[in-house]
């Protein structure tokens, strides 16, 4: 049985590849990894909350990023379920739309069987700042 620094390692390795697996739109990672009742909950109007299949959907067709980091990442081992909590930036678009800027994100992992699943993201977009906004 893994440690809880072992699978908080895990899990930090885990986040860092599902969001490699969003910028590249590797979708068949991004499927395998979350869960069916995954929801994404950002609080833009009039998409306040996505669908597992609607998200997926924007990821494959709408949304880009260019260049992702995170400057904190956090993990809270519940042993079958992880808490990550991370401040993260993008330089990115969706629909033409600039994305580009610091979020803090809460993502809620569940273990079932020997594999994680994103069951719950929420997204609280953060003022940009002069190096993550696209160039004019």
């Amino acid at each position: 049985m893994a440690t809880r620094d072992e699978r908080e390692h895990e899990i930090a390795e885990l986040e860092q590849r599902f969001q490699t697996a969003v910028a590249t739109r590797d979708l068949e990672f991004l499927d395998h990894h979350l869960g069916e009742e995954f929801t994404l909950t950002t609080g833009r109007t009039g998409a306040e909350v996505r669908s597992r299949s609607e998200w997926l959907e924007v990821t494959r067709t709408r949304y880009r990023i260019e260049h992702f980091s995170f400057e904190e990442l956090n993990v809270l081992d519940y042993d079958h379920v992880a808490v990550v909590r991370a401040r993260y930036v993008q330089r990115g678009s969706m629909d033409g739309q600039d994305r580009s800027q610091p979020f803090l994100m809460t993502d809620v992992w569940v273990r079932r069987g020997e594999r994680w699943r994103l069951t719950s993201r929420h997204v609280s977009p953060l003022q940009p700042s002069r190096e993550t906004r696209a160039p004019s």
